[in-house]
């Protein structure tokens, strides 16, 4: 909870200066001062006068209202969606990674949480009586850490509460820290999944601030399983470096020391990639990375990746890894072409060609 410690200064909306739930986040953070604002325009105006934007959005909180919630994961066009669906509940996040690509996407911006709850609750109701043939996965971790703030919004409970029950709908908290607490509070629900996003130490270490080490996000996960809940881990994104692999490997090998595989919902590969003013502003936020000092290529979306050759290998490297361990059918690509997919997934078992997508999403 690093971030309570670092939050200076609370805006809220005029509009919402009677909200409960507003005032309830504003009664956990006793002495930050309270501005009340007609709009973003002030909030954001303020950050920018600051000689680092990014990091001073990460101590400002802005307390407003969302006009909608739910909408399907905007993939990027020619990849192969799995088909996952984003509550946009709060917006930018406390923690601080090289590669996040909302520092492209959100600079200069607070940490925006909306507060009015009960709009949330009438869009989800009407989203889970629609019938479907199909299981799918919805979660909060898009525009921020799902449980990075979760210590002031409590937006786990909230949520778990609101889709208690839903058939054919399977709720995801992902994140990069071990704040788990409110979620073992509870008796866990069995269309629930606590996912960890994961990387090898020396990759934590550098290119992820404020985030919980690789044994702490493991040691968590394993309280959540013998709390009863499923998890499911994401390399996303894998980085490219001299003796990866070997380092990837070991990441993988810990995970089943403190997890059993049956408790895995699945697995999600994806490598770095990122949009044209990224490194600019990485370069500047993080001046030891290396992370942009590679080879990459502009893809047919304007994002750029490793290679071709690269991708595919890095893939082939790690699905093997999950295959010894019987787990290569939770496997799955993140923002990758059919073609990637295909070679990467496609496995020939028993005379057939099997793959992993579409992937049921049962646990």
């Amino acid at each position: 909870m690093i971030q309570k410690l670092t939050i200076e200064k609370i805006y809220l909306d005029k509009k919402l200066e009677k909200n409960k739930f507003a005032r309830k986040i504003i009664d956990r953070l006793p002495g930050r001062p309270v501005v009340l604002v007609d709009n973003n325009a002030r909030v954001e105006h303020e950050i920018s006068l600051s000689p680092d934007p990014i990091t001073q959005g990460k101590k400002v909180v802005y307390l407003t209202e969302n006009r909608s919630f739910l909408r399907p994961c905007p993939c990027t066009p020619g990849c192969l969606s799995c088909g996952y669906w984003n509550i946009d509940l709060d917006q930018n996040c406390p923690l601080d990674c090289s590669y996040c690509i909302l520092q492209a996407y959100l600079n200069g911006r607070p940490l925006v949480l909306s507060v009015n709850r009960i709009e949330l609750e009438k869009e989800a109701q009407k989203f889970l009586s629609q019938k479907r043939k199909v299981t799918i996965r919805i979660g909060t971790g898009e525009l921020t850490d799902s449980l990075a703030l979760d210590w002031l919004t409590e937006n786990s409970l909230f949520l778990i509460d609101l889709f208690k029950g839903a058939e054919r709908c399977l709720l995801e908290f992902k994140t990069k820290t071990a704040d788990i607490e409110n979620l073992l509070k509870i008796k866990p629900e069995a269309n629930v999944v606590i996912a960890w996003s994961l990387n090898p130490e020396k990759i934590i270490a550098m290119e992820e601030r404020g985030t919980a080490s690789l044994l702490a996000r493991l040691v968590a996960a394993k309280r959540a399983v013998n709390h009863g809940y499923k998890v499911g881990f994401h390399f996303d994104p894998i980085i490219h470096y001299e003796g990866w692999k070997e380092d990837y490997a070991e990441v993988v090998k810990m995970i089943f020391k403190y997890i059993p595989v049956e408790a895995i919902c699945w697995v999600s590969l994806g490598t770095l990639r990122f949009p044209p003013g990224l490194p600019d502003v990485a370069r500047y936020r993080f001046k030891d990375s290396k992370l942009y000092e590679q080879e990459f290529i502009k893809g047919w979306d304007g994002k750029y990746r490793y290679p071709r050759p690269r991708r595919l290998k890095i893939y082939l490297e790690m699905t093997e890894v999950f295959y010894d361990y019987s787990l290569g059918e939770k496997v799955y690509l993140c923002m990758e072409s059919p073609s990637i997919y295909g070679e990467a997934l496609i496995k020939k078992i028993r005379g057939r060609y099997l793959t992993t997508f579409p992937f049921p999403w049962l646990c």
